[in-house]
């Protein structure tokens, strides 16, 4: 797999216990399905359904568009992580993986952790219970 910003070779390689393909150079790394919410800190709901749901894919970003790395042809969309964070990332909609930028894995990291406390104060709507028991059944 090459990284789709140096053009290295992505290596697979165990971070916090998750294998991933990280590039040795940019620190990037590629996300399979479900590897967003293996990666974060541990947190309730369903991380890459609240970052894709209902998204733009219209968002400003340092890097431009790309290639997905795991997908003959497919290409990238910029996503905002988990709406008005401000933390864009790469994603396939054809085999809905990710492409982190270095560093962006902290940012989101701390994000959950935020996040996690707030939500101990605030109970989720029941109609994100409801939207989350659809994502699932979509996918």
């Amino acid at each position: 797999m090459k990284c789709p910003r140096s053009n290295t070779e992505a290596t697979l390689a165990k971070l916090d216990e998750h294998e991933v393909f990280s590039c040795p150079e940019c620190r990037g790394m590629y996300l399979a399905p479900g590897g967003l919410d293996a990666m974060a800190e541990p947190h309730e709901g369903d991380l890459e359904f609240s970052t894709v749901d209902l998204d733009t894919f219209d968002h400003p970003d340092a890097s431009p568009p790309t290639d997905c790395p795991a997908c003959d042809g497919g290409k990238m969309e910029k996503v905002e992580f988990n709406i008005h964070t401000g933390i864009i990332l790469d994603y396939c909609r054809s085999c809905r993986g990710f492409w982190l930028d270095g560093g962006e894995i902290e940012r989101i990291n701390t994000e959950v952790k935020a996040l996690e406390e707030a939500g101990r104060e605030v109970p989720d709507p029941p109609f994100l219970s409801l939207a989350k028991a659809l994502w699932t059944l979509v996918s």
